[in-house]
């Protein structure tokens, strides 16, 4: 059972980024009249899985449990979406986490990477690069009367949907989760305007000094597309192609070509406003400016493929794509997703038939249309000192050198 509410990171107030991630994390922690650890003993005993998280987009609570367990398993679930606790020792105890995890960040070169990139592509106010895990004052400032408000407003049935997927008939669900939420009603569906992101004009490169650092992150992309897209399955096979399985060319080139590095990939990131474009890898510090060269001359040529590459990329999605309704969570994620981006009925009976129409025109348009190698971000987390001549004398772009702080903020104090 996956139950979905549009209640993710987006929909973090202003003045507290991070409440959605917290208020999940906190339903975990205690409902009804069991606190944290009993709670957690019940959930081991019956052998099963629940829990709740928040995403950018939704905060989900998912069950998992075999059947022979379902009319135990139903009241932690229904405790855990109607009755959170919301102990005050509890979020001191989520608070702490959540600052040293917000300190380990600043030694973390990739979230530093990532961090750096979501804020340069979409702007540092934009709803999907607020830092979803909080900052150092508004998890100082968190305190139960907030979770209550969020959890109040943000989880209600009008505001969601649930996914069941197992040997359950309709009418055994309606008849279970009838008795389990009788009286739980009202709220309303919430929605947010994702502002589109202005194209870069030019190559912009950020450099964040990391002293020391054996390796440089490098981030390389602009704004992307939305889920919707039209042209989501060419951009499924062109994905391939350039950097979305193992012998994609990006990874065939930095790895085992020049083996600057371990792996290199690429992904449009798609959500329900436009997402972003993006090409990365980890590379040997000293190959920092031959790796982005590299990353350049395939974005470059990425706008012409071969008839093979395409069959082959063709094949490789379609092959895999019966793996993701291997399991009974696969099959419900499937059915989630088509909900939750509002895809079209008969969308994963269509799916493969879809990608199998894919031709060379087709995937070279989209390349030319969604990959842009003269306007783009470029995010690289290095040793300053030893990998900033090198990339000035590739002459892509300005140079922005940044410090981690300018990203992540101060390292936050932690016991104060």
């Amino acid at each position: 059972m996956s139950f979905s509410f549009n209640a993710g990171s987006m929909f973090d107030p202003a003045t507290m980024p991070g409440l959605a991630s917290m208020t999940a994390n906190m339903m975990n922690e205690g409902a009804g009249d069991r606190d944290a650890l009993a709670l957690a003993e019940e959930i081991s005993f019956l052998g099963i899985s629940l829990g709740a998280g928040a995403g950018r987009e939704n905060l989900n609570v998912e069950l998992f449990t075999p059947i022979s367990k379902l009319r135990e398993a139903l009241p932690l679930l229904g405790d855990l979406i109607l009755k959170p606790r919301f102990d005050a020792e509890e979020l001191d105890r989520k608070r702490t986490e959540s600052l040293v995890r917000l300190a380990q960040a600043h030694d973390e070169a990739r979230i530093i990477a990532s961090t750096a990139f979501n804020q340069m592509v979409y702007g540092k106010g934009h709803p999907y690069a607020t830092p979803a895990g909080g900052t150092e004052a508004s998890l100082k400032a968190m305190q139960v009367g907030d979770l209550q408000s969020f959890h109040r407003e943000y989880i209600t049935p009008a505001n969601g949907f649930l996914v069941i997927a197992g040997d359950m008939t309709r009418a055994q669900a309606e008849a279970e989760l009838g008795t389990l939420f009788r009286g739980w009603s009202g709220g309303m569906l919430k929605a947010k305007a994702i502002p589109d992101s202005p194209k870069p004009k030019g190559v912009q490169i950020y450099l964040i000094d990391k002293p020391g650092a054996a390796q440089s992150e490098l981030r390389l992309g602009h704004p992307g597309v939305a889920r919707s897209t039209p042209d989501y399955f060419p951009l499924e096979v062109l994905n391939t192609i350039l950097g979305g399985s193992f012998t994609s060319r990006l990874n065939n080139n930095l790895r085992e070509v020049h083996g600057y590095s371990y792996g290199a990939g690429s992904a449009f990131v798609q959500l329900k406003g436009k997402g972003l474009f993006l090409a990365s890898s980890a590379v040997q510090s000293d190959a920092s400016d031959k790796s982005l060269a590299e990353f350049m001359k395939e974005l470059n040529a990425i706008k012409d493929v071969t008839a093979e590459e395409v069959g082959k990329a063709r094949n490789y999605q379609a092959l895999g794509f019966p793996g993701n309704f291997e399991s009974i969570e696969g099959i419900a994620s499937q059915f989630a997703d088509v909900i939750s981006y509002n895809l079209p009925d008969g969308y994963l009976n269509a799916y493969i038939n879809e990608l199998l129409k894919i031709q060379e025109a087709d995937v070279e348009r989209v390349a030319k249309t969604y990959v842009d190698p003269k306007n783009l971000v470029i995010v690289v987390v290095g040793d300053q000192a030893k990998i900033e001549p090198g990339i000035k004398a590739l002459k892509l772009g300005k140079i922005t050198v940044l410090k981690k702080e300018d990203v992540l903020g101060p390292l936050p104090q932690i016991g104060e």
